[in-house]
């Protein structure tokens, strides 16, 4: 496929309040030439800042030929180092990677997938967050049971949750240890709903330090869980991951915060996690994630996007998916938000534990500015 240089032209903002504690936000970048690309910008307490950025960033690059993707953060005067330490600057120079690779996919006729290098598939295999949809509930063991039962009941063959909510940084080993007590009955729980055959994962959202951790993924490892995300923070502590990984019974997965392909290449290297997590919010976009997925896979680790957020984050990933041979399946925040696959046009289709990934370039799919306006809202900076 043959690059046209984008030319960006404006860029318009979106939101929609999704519960009291998440609102998804997007912003659709504008190319001189009429092609619009849309990209999430959610990031949860910096997410007003993400918005500033990006405004201001597309306001600095209006008018420039934009020859690639990996130019954004040149023709900005961002480097590495930079945005590897300010989550929000990596979001919105993630934010206008992914729109770069979408826009010249459209004017190119292809879709991301191909964009990127992929082969054109139709779907890609999900596995079910049930976590952020628990959030309205009490969050017993008997809510995660029901939750992972009904996911199971959907078609997903794989659930994932976070049940550690006691536990948090600070707190001494044996605290994290005795804190982690009803974490793991909420896992049980899990486990004994789904039955020994569904993939179980388990996030733990950085809340122990190295000792804590190695004691909560053995109990863990006894209910067969397939993964143990992120006890410490990869970007902060890849040291002490390692530690964690070389001791713990179960795979170590993570990254989702972290940006550029060198991050996710030395987690690898040190053996601190099995399988790498990039982000497209934060990690350098749809092209960096895939091409840290590559380098993962041929490393020997694995490579399974995480994505917690909305549907425009969820198709750019399956996009990614699609173009990485070995993936692992996507994950997908399901019962959050019983109207989200109305905000995309063509609607957002989750069938049977899968994505099913439209036709047509790009993304084969855009916002729906009135769905979002019925919502939230839209602006321009």
């Amino acid at each position: 496929m043959t690059t046209e240089a984008v030319r960006l032209d404006r860029v318009e903002f979106a939101s929609a309040v999704v519960t009291v504690r998440t609102e998804w936000t997007f912003a659709r970048l504008h190319d001189a030439g009429g092609v619009s690309a849309d990209v999430e910008i959610t990031a949860g307490e910096l997410t007003a800042e993400v918005v500033r950025l990006v405004a201001g960033a597309a306001a600095s690059l209006k008018g420039a030929g934009i020859a690639g993707e990996e130019d954004v953060p040149s023709m900005l005067g961002v480097d590495a180092p930079r945005l590897r330490h300010d989550t929000a600057l990596a979001t919105a120079v993630s934010a206008l990677r992914t729109g770069v690779s979408v826009i010249q996919a459209l004017k190119g006729g292809v879709s991301l997938m191909e964009a990127l290098g992929g082969r054109p598939r139709s779907s890609v295999p999900l596995y079910a967050n049930i976590n952020r949809g628990l959030f309205s509930t009490q969050r017993t063991p008997a809510d995660f049971a029901a939750a992972a039962a009904r996911a199971v009941r959907d078609g997903f063959q794989a659930v994932k949750c976070a049940p550690f909510d006691e536990v948090g940084p600070g707190n001494s080993p044996e605290e994290a240890v005795r804190l982690a007590r009803p974490g793991i009955l909420r896992a049980a729980a899990v486990r004994d709903a789904v039955g020994p055959d569904v993939s179980f994962k388990v996030d733990c959202h950085s809340r122990f330090d190295v000792d804590s951790a190695v004691i909560v993924a053995e109990e863990l490892a006894e209910l067969g869980i397939c993964w143990f995300e992120e006890p410490v923070q990869p970007t902060e502590d890849a040291a002490g991951l390692a530690r964690i990984a070389a001791r713990a019974p179960v795979a170590v997965a993570g990254g989702e915060g972290g940006y550029g392909e060198d991050l996710f290449a030395d987690l690898i290297a040190r053996q601190a996690v099995k399988v790498v997590m990039p982000d497209v919010k934060h990690c350098g976009g749809a092209a960096v994630a895939r091409r840290s997925g590559l380098a993962a896979i041929k490393a020997g680790g694995g490579m399974s996007l995480h994505s917690p957020s909305g549907p425009v984050s969820l198709l750019a990933s399956g996009h990614v998916t699609a173009s990485v041979p070995g993936a692992m399946p996507l994950e997908y925040a399901l019962y959050e938000a019983d109207w989200r696959a109305d905000l995309m046009q063509p609607a957002e289709r989750v069938e049977d534990g899968r994505l099913r990934l439209p036709e047509g370039p790009g993304l084969g799919a855009a916002l729906d500015l009135e769905a979002v306006r019925r919502l939230g809202r839209t602006w321009s900076p």
